[in-house]
């Protein structure tokens, strides 16, 4: 999906150094940030391998259950192939979040429970009605989506550490398999918020893509950070006075950099996965 350029295309995003991050951590950050993407996020790189993937295998509907970023792309995207798309979402979903999504007229199915719920039965349903099954776990376009991602960061710059805002599992995954490709091969590292009110993206650590999440994590001797919404706040307002606009979920990155050993000489590369414009209880304190 890289290879041409196109008003939709999300290859190539900025790879920037933060230099006032950079001094407060006592090493060198960088930031992979994918909130210029169309939707505003990285799930477009997903999206955009899901859709080929739609089109080559000629479903006529594809779908998938998301906390918010996933399903906004996956709707916009299919809106704009003229894909009939199913979002499913947990009874819990704030009213933004689900104004957004439908905003790009999917039919949108509220279920009961919480989103590890919402993934499970989702599955079983497109999987009776034939609908392409585009959630974590079971579909492996959004990992070859992400591992686009891996590339360019290689082809840039060589990290000792990435950092990677983690729920499911798919971006760390994708993310890893871009960058052994390419024979670079630093720590990976998951940022998570297993208990987070902030950071609803990466909220609960669902882990839906085993075993090869903790493959990934065993071949880059790589570890799990877990943060508190206090400290992504602070790594949010560091984010903003460098000029970037993040969802929480993606402060989570630079929040982890603290709990790291690193020196002055490593380099330290954070994916910033979500843009802070598109949900307005994102708070820049």
């Amino acid at each position: 999906m890289c290879g041409e350029r196109s008003l939709l295309d999300v290859c190539d995003t900025p790879l920037v150094r933060f230099e006032e991050i950079s001094k407060k951590m006592k090493t060198n950050v960088y930031g992979k940030i994918e909130t210029g993407n169309p939707t505003g996020s990285h799930k477009d790189r997903e999206t955009l391998e899901i859709i080929s993937d739609v089109k080559r295998k000629r479903h006529r509907s594809v779908g998938c259950a998301s906390t918010g970023n996933a399903a906004i792309s996956l709707a916009a995207y299919s809106r704009m192939a003229g894909v009939t798309c199913h979002i499913y979402v947990s009874e819990t979903i704030s009213q933004e979040r689900l104004g957004l999504i439908q905003r790009f007229s999917p039919q949108v199915h509220i279920l009961k429970g919480d989103y590890r719920e919402a993934v499970e039965q989702s599955s079983l349903e497109m999987g009776e009605k034939g609908i392409y099954d585009a959630n974590p776990g079971v579909c492996y376009s959004k990992i070859v989506g992400d591992s686009h991602m891996g590339e360019e960061i290689a082809r840039e710059l060589q990290p000792d550490f990435v950092v990677v805002p983690t729920n499911n599992g798919t971006l760390f995954t994708g993310v890893w398999s871009g960058l052994k490709a390419s024979n670079v091969k630093p720590v990976m590292v998951a940022a998570t918020a297993k208990d987070t009110e902030v950071a609803e993206s990466i909220k609960g650590f669902h882990r839906f893509e085993e075993p090869a999440f903790s493959n990934a994590l065993k071949e880059s001797s790589g570890i799990v950070v877990d943060m508190t919404d206090a400290e992504i706040e602070e790594a949010n307002w560091l984010l903003f006075k460098e000029g970037v606009i993040a969802e929480p979920a993606s402060a989570a990155s630079i929040a982890t950099v603290r709990k790291l050993k690193v020196s002055g000489e490593d380099v330290v590369c954070c994916l910033i996965t979500g843009s802070g414009m598109k949900f307005s209880n994102t708070h820049i304190r």
